[in-house]
């Protein structure tokens, strides 16, 4: 808030008063703090010490009406706004609004007195509109009009003044071909005209809507709009002009009713009705001026309309205005000063102020002499002796004391105490004050006021209870009455007068200072607070206030105001499919605020969401799958659900669940091709190496891993002419056919899923390699043989460089092998001692007639194992022969349980027992064992394997013999298997998984006598021991070898 004080001191004597001038904003809210007049008006230097320890300001608000808009504290004079300030309202046309009250401050030992003049400037603010009387007018104007030409339209009024009234006038649309001008009249209003720029033309256009926009200097601006219709026709130019512009002329105040003051003339040069002037009193001034005057229309007799006895002196400036009678006419305005005489004697008018804000003065009865107990304001409009007043009181507890000099027809004067007084004795004084003029003859008037004798302060005030009990429901209304609580005190009037007020806490209660009624301001949630404990004071309203306490005790009665709260948005639950009937899915959780029965919740399916769905919801919130479910039939269910309290009436809240079906492997691969109707495959025999020549496609119900298929064929004898991609199901050719390979092969295929435990499916694959060339042409013997010759002769140069660079490896090695002879003779003793068996000689033999060539002990680790070692990559498939040998003994003793499902395939020389029409051919790589190992379908290199399928080389075991295994058997541990069963083969057949037993890293024993020294050879080969892997957990004294 802004405020601006000026302060004029008279340096006179104290009885002549001060003046003290506030500057304030209109509109200001109430109790907006103004200042201070004690120290404004430099009190301190006036009074005594003493004095100013019992100083009291009071306004004189009985000869004031504006005393009311203000408040004033009357033990430290701060001064506020009592109402919000209209500045239009107290000071209509006032170009300056200056609020005068008096203010009196006093002493309670009537040591000092003194009046302070309070000039009050209200400043205006833009806080109006400018406004048209009218949303809109009509003008017409002549097509003949001249560029320049203007009409006079209304001019908005703006109840503001100064800056805040109209400014400026905008005309819109800018391209239109108008302008406006306008300008200020002395009353505020404005004369605006439209001003033709451009020619009309009638046969053109003979209609402008022309919006023109008033706006005052405010900041934003404000601004009103008049919407004007402009018809092209044919003219009123001139405004009236007044023959004597300002007049000043000068009346007694007993003047007659009715009578002429002064003839106003005006004329115009227009003719007809544009020349026809009426007279009128501007409506934009002060309400008293058009009571008191009024003007003819047609004649401008300026007439008198009521008595101006209680005038004299004043005088008055009227505004006449001068219009011609033109559709739209011209306005001119003039200036009537009026003057009253003062030409009759009055009698004084007195008016007691008894400074105490009721109709009675009050003093304490302790007051000391010369206190002053009323003021008394009186006012004669007569001049002279007519108008000098002497007055007196009839009582002589009390004498009258003039109070500064006349000023504006008045002379104040003050009440003060002549006697000691007794309020025991008499409480209430009767005085009455005379005023007599010195005209002739002498004219008086009397006043009579009371003087109430005020009680000094010596009770406490009393509650009817010490403690007030209340029971309320949450929820309530705000503004809802608590409870009334009453105090009394034996003192009388302001001692008596009890306010009361509550402690002040962080809960919005209110209580009425007056009636005691203590309400609620907010809106009470027992849920959050349940009691409330309040302290509430009565306090007397004496000098001396006596304060009596009591409390006040609120409990708060639950409603079912609060719905239940799932404690989780996320209602998601995850059950598995076929996991069988009335299993519990899970658990809805809610809370609720309330209490008892408005906390107990029960739970239930929407019945709309009910018909076919296989779940049921208890009241205690458990779900329960009722059916057993598929999730190849529906994968998930969403329903709503709805949880209840049992408050009256009761709360409820919905809730989406979803609950997914989980899958489970319960669908085994499907194949697609091959079918029984669809399983072969014709390839020729000049089909390129490293071709895709088959593709074993399959489908799974299921999802993820248990979807995810591999596949496999533990036919062993067609690996030199197909492997198999386990991962994509791809066979691809791996050399080129010859004429011996022109046949057909029939092999078991099987899909196997991811799932735990996988599903496995077989088929039967026919490949059919025929003798037609690629271009369809048969290739006669004699070049078929011709052919063969020629690799025959490649495969000869070929070998015998190998042999060269066998024999120089062998030199270097013997030579190696005699440096080594002690290492392996120490490092042969360690594994003694340690409880191993030292290395075999491992030999194979090629050329006994009756051995089988290729012996495969085929079972279900072995097949599963297989495919695992096939992932390891091909660096890994060098090492295979020797882990077969050096496990075998183990994965004998874990599997007895299995080994008489084990089907042994025996194929003899020419393979004539072979389910395929195709011969395997063997040959010795070197290291003792058959290349097949390295190139059937069962341990391809591929490079699409699957990277969680590959077996890490730190699960490969130690080889050794059935009693070594048992002693060690707690020393040595092997590796988990690799999934969750065990595949065991017959042919023309399937049997499922033995999930009991596994062979680690798909290692394949290639005998059923768990010995390798029954195997012969025409020559033989020692491994070399740096050549074997050996990966075992040693003992902690182990050898370092």
């Amino acid at each position: 808030m802004e405020l601006w004080m000026v302060v004029l001191i008279f340096p006179l004597h104290f009885a002549f008063g001060q003046i003290v001038e506030y500057r304030l904003p209109e509109e200001k809210a109430p109790n907006t703090y103004i200042g201070n007049v004690a120290h404004d008006a430099n009190i301190s230097l006036l009074a005594q010490n003493e004095d100013l320890l019992n100083m009291e300001y009071r306004f004189l608000s009985q000869s004031n009406s504006y005393a009311e808009l203000f408040f004033i504290n009357e033990k430290d004079a701060n001064l506020y706004t009592a109402k919000q300030i209209d500045r239009e309202t107290v000071c209509k046309f006032d170009e300056k609004c200056i609020l005068k009250v008096d203010v009196i401050a006093r002493s309670s030992s009537g040591n000092f007195y003194q009046k302070i003049q309070l000039n009050l400037q209200i400043m205006d603010i833009n806080d109006n509109y400018p406004k048209f009387s009218r949303g809109s007018i009509d003008v017409e104007l002549s097509e003949g009009s001249s560029v320049g030409t203007s009409v006079q339209i209304e001019g908005a009024i703006d109840a503001d003044t100064g800056m805040y009234a109209v400014q400026d006038y905008i005309i819109s649309p800018s391209d239109s071909p108008f302008d406006v001008h306008f300008q200020k009249n002395v009353d505020g209003s404005s004369i605006v005209k439209l001003v033709l720029r451009e020619a009309l033309n009638r046969e053109d256009r003979e209609y402008y809507l022309i919006q023109v926009l008033a706006q005052d200097g405010g900041n934003p601006p404000r601004s009103g709009i008049l919407n004007v219709n402009v018809y092209v026709t044919d003219v009123n130019d001139n405004s009236p002009v007044f023959i004597t512009p300002n007049l000043n002329v000068t009346i007694d105040e007993d003047a007659a009713i009715n009578s002429t003051i002064v003839v106003i003339r005006a004329t115009d040069a227009d003719k007809g009705n544009n020349s026809l002037i009426i007279y009128s009193i501007s409506e934009r001034q002060d309400l008293r001026i058009q009571t008191l005057f009024g003007i003819e229309r047609y004649t401008g007799r300026l007439l008198l309309k009521e008595s101006l006895i209680f005038e004299p002196g004043e005088s008055y400036k009227i505004i006449i205005e001068a219009s011609d009678s033109a559709k739209q006419p011209r306005i001119s305005q003039t200036q009537v000063m009026v003057n009253v005489n003062d030409t009759h004697n009055n009698p004084p008018q007195i008016t007691v102020d008894p400074l105490s804000g009721s109709a009675d003065a009050e003093i304490s009865e302790k007051a000391k002499l010369g206190a002053p107990v009323a003021h008394i304001t009186v006012f004669d409009p007569d001049t002279g002796f007519n108008g000098r007043v002497n007055c007196s009181v009839d009582d002589k507890a009390f004498a009258v004391q003039q109070f500064g000099e006349a000023n504006d027809y008045k002379v104040e004067y003050k009440v003060v105490v002549m006697q000691p007084l007794d309020r025991e004795d008499l409480g209430v004084y009767r005085v009455t004050v005379l005023c007599e003029d010195e005209g002739h003859p002498k004219l008086n008037a009397t006043a009579t006021f009371h003087v109430r004798l005020i009680d000094e302060n010596d009770n406490y005030p009393v509650f009817s209870q010490e403690v007030y009990q209340i029971m309320k429901a949450e929820n309530n209304k705000i503004g809802d009455v608590l409870l009334q609580v009453t105090a009394t005190d034996e003192d009388i009037g302001d001692n008596s007068r009890i306010k009361y007020h509550l402690q002040p806490s962080s809960y919005n209660f209110e209580i009425d200072s007056v009636t005691g009624l203590v309400k609620v301001l907010f809106q009470m949630d027992r849920e959050t607070v349940d009691i409330y404990r309040l302290l509430v004071f009565a306090v007397d309203q004496g000098k001396d206030p006596k304060t009596g306490s009591a409390e006040i005790i609120v409990q708060v009665s639950d409603l079912n105001d609060n719905a239940p709260v799932f404690e989780n948005d996320n209602l998601n639950f995850n059950v598995p499919e076929n996991f069988g009937r009335n299993v519990t899915v899970g658990v809805l959780l809610v809370s609720d605020r309330d209490s008892g029965e408005n906390n107990r919740v029960s739970f239930s399916i929407d019945p709309k969401s009910k018909p076919g769905l296989p779940f049921e919801v208890f009241s205690n919130g458990s779900i329960i799958a009722v059916n057993s479910l598929d999730r190849e039939e529906h994968s998930a269910y969403t329903f709503e659900v709805i949880a209840k309290d049992h408050g009256v009436p009761s709360q409820s809240t919905r809730a989406n669940v979803t609950v997914r079906i989980l899958d489970m492997n319960d669908n085994a691969p499907v194949f697609i091709f091959p079918t029984v109707n669809n399983n072969t495959v014709t390839i020729s025999y000049q089909t390129q190496p490293n071709q895709v020549i088959v593709h074993l496609k399959t489908k799974d119900s299921d999802e993820g891993l248990n979807s995810k298929v591999t596949y496999l064929t533990p036919s062993r004898n067609l690996s030199q002419l197909f492997q198999l991609n386990t991962l994509s199901g791809r066979f691809i050719l791996t050399r080129a056919p010859k004429e011996a390979d022109v046949g057909s092969y029939t092999m078991i295929v099987y899909a196997q899923d991811k799932g735990t435990p996988p599903k496995i499916t077989q088929a039967f694959l026919t490949i059919v390699i025929s003798n037609t060339p690629l271009d369809g042409a048969n290739i006669s013997p004699v070049q078929q043989e011709h052919k063969f010759y020629i690799i025959a002769i490649a495969i000869t140069c070929v070998t015998g460089v190998i042999a060269v660079v066998i024999i120089l490896t062998i030199c270097l090695i013997k030579r190696a092998d005699r440096l080594k002879m002690k290492y392996q003779q120490s490092h042969n003793e360690c594994e003694v001692n340690q409880g191993f068996e030292p290395r075999k000689k491992v030999s194979f033999s090629m050329d006994a007639p009756d051995s089988p060539k290729v012996v495969t002990h085929v079972t279900s680790n072995q097949l599963y194992s297989a495919l695992a070692n096939q992932v390891s990559g091909s660096s890994r498939l060098n090492y295979q022969p020797r882990y077969h040998n050096e496990m075998y003994d183990r994965q004998r003793s874990q599997n007895t349980s299995t080994s008489n499902k084990a089907l042994h395939y025996v194929t003899q020389d020419g393979d004539n027992n072979s389910i395929h029409s195709a011969d395997t051919a063997t040959s010795d790589s070197g290291r003792g064992g058959s290349d097949d190992m390295n190139t059937s379908s069962m341990f391809p290199s591929s490079l699409d394997f699957d990277q969680d399928s590959r077996t890490t080389r730190g699960n490969r075991g130690l080889r050794s013999n059935s009693s070594h295994h048992e002693r060690d058997k707690s020393k040595t541990q092997t590796a988990p298997p690799s999934d969750f069963f065990n595949l065991d083969f017959s042919y023309g057949s399937i049997v499922y998984p033995n999930l009991n037993s596994s062979y680690p890293h798909g290692l394949v024993p290639y005998n059923t006598t768990g010995n390798d020294d029954s195997t012969t050879t025409s020559g033989s080969y020692v491994l070399d021991p740096e050549e074997e892997i050996k990966e075992v957990t040693q003992p902690s004294n182990r050898c370092i070898v």
